[in-house]
């Protein structure tokens, strides 16, 4: 039968998993805390569409649905 050679771990990939983990409790956590992330559209100037990450109705659905 053949040996495996050792292998080290790559901290790279480490690092990656751990920060995928983090961002996914961290937006558990901010969905689950009422009042925190409001699905309701500012009153504002209309007159230019927003840029960015916006959070929407079937986005917070999805996220309510993602947590346990």
């Amino acid at each position: 039968m053949k040996k495996r050679p050792e292998q080290s771990a790559n901290p790279k990939r480490r690092a990656f998993l751990r920060g995928a983990a983090g961002a996914g409790v961290g937006a558990a956590v901010a969905v689950s805390l009422p009042g925190l992330a409001s699905t309701e559209e500012t009153a504002g100037d209309d007159s230019k569409p927003q840029k960015g990450y916006r959070l929407t109705p079937h986005i917070a659905a999805y996220y309510k649905s993602t947590v346990g």
